[in-house]
């Protein structure tokens, strides 16, 4: 392997670390998307079957809070994957600088700064998802007694 690919390579090797990372995050957001659209879906059903309208209000109460919730849920996955094509572009022009020896550093420094901000504006907007999650909760326990 010549010296100038091994270059190539390390330089690569940093937006693909924070591609690995941040693809962990994306997998809870996902799991944590999915299990909000079957609860969502769950309490309908629940929802449509019942007669009693105090349950009905309660019921769609909650299927609000979880809405809401996964708006939230799919900006934040939004805002991942966005980093991770900013990352992966990183890659891309660090392998053409290193084939052309063309000079991208502008730009890649650019596309850095935006998908560590992006990863910021996912967890900010993963924290309001766990407080709405919360508020779901807290409106069950209320509804228990």
């Amino acid at each position: 392997m010549s010296a100038e690919f091994e270059g190539v390579l390390r330089a690569a090797l940093t937006p693909v670390a924070l591609i690995s990372g941040v693809g962990l995050l994306l997998l809870s957001m996902i799991n944590r998307y999915h299990h909000a659209l079957n609860r969502v879906r769950q309490l309908m059903a629940e929802r449509t079957r019942t007669e009693d309208p105090h349950e009905r209000d309660r019921l769609s109460r909650s299927i609000q809070i979880i809405y809401r919730r996964c708006h939230v849920m799919k900006n934040a996955i939004l805002s991942i994957l966005t980093s991770i094509l900013a990352s992966s572009l990183i890659v891309l022009l660090t392998v053409i600088e290193g084939l052309w020896a063309l000079h991208f550093e502008p730009v890649k420094s650019l596309l850095l700064f935006m998908a560590v901000a992006l990863v910021g504006v996912a967890v900010v907007l993963f924290v309001f998802e766990v407080r709405y999650s919360l508020r779901a909760l807290q409106l069950e326990l209320e509804e228990a007694g």
